[in-house]
């Protein structure tokens, strides 16, 4: 009769911090998503002729270029990267408080356009508060 043998530390702890991440992870595609569909959506528009403000294409294609890489910070942080969740600590409360100050600003985006960076935020916020919760720190910066 073989033993089967038990999970080493480093393999539970790798586990744990992995199943933190995913609602996190899940969080950040959702925000690369919208924010590409944004992109491609003026592109369309811009194809089709409607005419579509400077100030909406860098807005949005800044979101887009954030969201890239919150999720390049959010996948290094899964992975136990200690670097990548400094930066994820740090870009995603910013990117929240970026996304208020755009959003209540009157008359500078349109209101579909404004909805859109709104729901983005409210991507953001979630993963900016379990980033920086003592416990996902403490998954990612433990050694094992």
């Amino acid at each position: 009769m073989t033993e089967t043998p038990l999970p080493t530390t480093a393999a539970v702890h790798a586990t744990a911090r992995r199943a933190a991440f995913r609602p996190v992870l899940a969080l950040l595609w959702s925000f690369v998503a919208l924010s590409a569909a944004m992109v491609a959506f003026l592109a369309v528009l811009t194809a089709v002729g409607a005419g579509v403000d400077i100030a909406i294409w860098v807005r949005c294609s800044i979101v887009f270029a954030s969201s890239v890489l919150l999720l390049i910070f959010g996948i290094g942080a899964a992975r136990g990267s200690r670097n990548a969740l400094l930066r994820l600590r740090i870009v995603a409360p910013i990117i929240v408080a970026a996304v208020v100050v755009i959003v209540s600003i009157p008359g500078f985006l349109p209101g579909w356009v404004r909805i859109e960076q709104a729901v983005c935020g409210l991507l953001v916020l979630p993963v900016a508060i379990i980033a920086n919760l003592p416990r996902t720190r403490a998954l990612v910066s433990a050694k094992a």
